[in-house]
């Protein structure tokens, strides 16, 4: 049996369409833990904070003027820093990609001393900002500057670096080859995956130069629905590519002859939408995972055919929002995946048990109420979907971002609990079993039925 604890939830504010790939989790300022970063068809970008109690989060830096925003990624770009150092990375649907650096108070004051300025150029003609006016010098000074930050919690950001791409990506993804190769992978509306070498540096007084370099160039047969990466070694990494009728390729983009690995493709499936991911330490070996319709099939690395099937009772709409959820007390991953009408989530552990909870998704506030999306209509009423930690208490949490009222509904604190039922029959000592069973003229096999009956 399962148990979910009442449900926490924290409500922020969104005017604007999201795309699924448009939102992720990431620590962007190096606190150690993950801030939101949600991206609008508007071309705003949103970087929401936990507050320290964990109860509620605001908007902590925006940036404005962006396009079309069709996907996010976060990870490290710049090619002569040691240290490894987030950077924001925006696509919109007509190409450009910007990038954002969000540095600590310490990494600022040292580009001042190296000559930095507040505003200036690089050789892209791009911007970069340096988000504090002063150092800090004694604790008085220090709490005027957190007072001040509270009352502007929504500081803009600049542009630190653009360049023009090529149109239509879906997808964005930074991977690292080679231990010293950084890349970008993009994934296209006209059925191709790009590999960008990034050539971006930092310069010592903190600007961004550089450029993306395309390196390769894959067509596929069919739409692409997601793609995701996998690390395979220290030095290497494989793509992960869902398509309709239920179709999964995996292969690795920098192997000089590529080895493409797929499942036998099933023209007779009609799927409105498909995802799939990698999953490490969900059974003994890697696995991957597949949605198609009301299912999700678990396949071994060779894609032969699914290891397991398991079928998901959604009234309306279909499956989506595949990722990994909360680890399980036996410190194996489990399963998340959502319907895409009414959000009703479903986590699912290695041992294929199902839980299914339905957040409090309300029609005015998105904090419960009588008034849910499934007593409105059977449109798809959930535009994007990711989980994981949030804030400094790492919260592990599931991220909703609402369709008919421009809300993103966060759910967190669900603590989970099993319990395994077992057969009485079994746990009993044998003989002591069937000595009181033969007293009574019962047999073992009626018990067991008895005490475990098949419904």
């Amino acid at each position: 049996m399962t148990f979910v604890s009442p449900i926490n939830t924290i409500t922020l504010d969104c005017s604007s369409n999201v795309l699924s790939n448009a939102i992720l989790l990431a620590d962007v300022d190096m606190n150690k833990s993950n801030e939101l970063l949600v991206g609008t068809q508007e071309g705003e970008l949103l970087i929401f904070k936990a507050l320290r109690n964990q109860t509620s989060a605001q908007v902590w830096r925006r940036a404005y003027g962006l396009g079309f925003i069709t996907a996010i990624a976060v990870g490290s770009i710049a090619t002569n820093i040691a240290e490894p150092r987030p950077i924001i990375c925006v696509v919109n649907a007509e190409g450009a990609i910007h990038l954002f650096v969000l540095r600590s108070t310490i990494q600022r004051n040292r580009v001042r001393s190296a000559g930095g300025t507040l505003n200036s150029g690089n050789r892209n003609d791009s911007k970069v900002q340096l988000y504090s006016s002063t150092s800090i010098s004694n604790d008085d000074e220090q709490q005027q500057q957190q007072q001040h930050q509270q009352q502007q919690p929504q500081q803009q950001i600049q542009v630190a670096f653009s360049q023009q791409l090529i149109c239509n990506p879906k997808m964005l993804i930074i991977q690292e080859y080679n231990e010293n190769e950084k890349q970008i992978i993009m994934g296209y509306a006209d059925k191709s995956i790009r590999i960008f070498t990034s050539m971006i540096i930092e310069e010592f007084d903190g600007r961004l130069s550089g450029r993306f370099v395309l390196k390769n160039v894959f067509n596929i047969a069919d739409q692409i629905h997601t793609l995701t990466s996998r690390r395979i070694s220290t030095k290497d990494y494989e793509l992960i590519v869902s398509q309709p009728r239920g179709n999964l390729v995996r292969f690795n983009p920098n192997e000089e002859i590529c080895g493409i690995v797929a499942t036998e493709t099933n023209n007779s499936v009609n799927t409105i939408w498909t995802e799939a991911i990698a999953l490490d330490r969900f059974l003994d070996e890697t696995v991957y995972a597949l949605i198609c319709n009301d299912r999700i099939d678990i396949y071994t690395s060779q894609l032969s055919k699914p290891l397991h099937t398991i079928v998901l009772s959604i009234k309306n709409g279909y499956l989506c929002g595949l990722r990994t959820g909360p680890i399980a007390k036996d410190k194996y991953n489990q399963i998340v995946a959502i319907s895409s009408v009414d959000g009703d989530t479903f986590i699912i552990d290695r041992d294929l048990n199902i839980i299914r909870f339905h957040p409090p998704l309300s029609s005015n506030t998105g904090c419960g109420g009588n008034d849910s999306i499934t007593n409105t209509s059977f449109v798809d009423q959930i535009q994007a979907f990711t989980s994981g930690f949030f804030g400094d208490n790492n919260m592990f949490c599931f991220i909703y971002v609402l369709t008919h009222n421009d809300k993103i509904l966060i759910v967190h604190s669900i603590e989970i609990s099993n319990t395994k039922t077992t057969n009485l029959s079994t746990k009993l000592e044998k003989t002591t079993i069937n000595q009181k069973l033969n007293e009574v003229g019962i047999t073992s096999d009626n018990l067991k039925d008895f005490l475990h009956p098949h419904y």
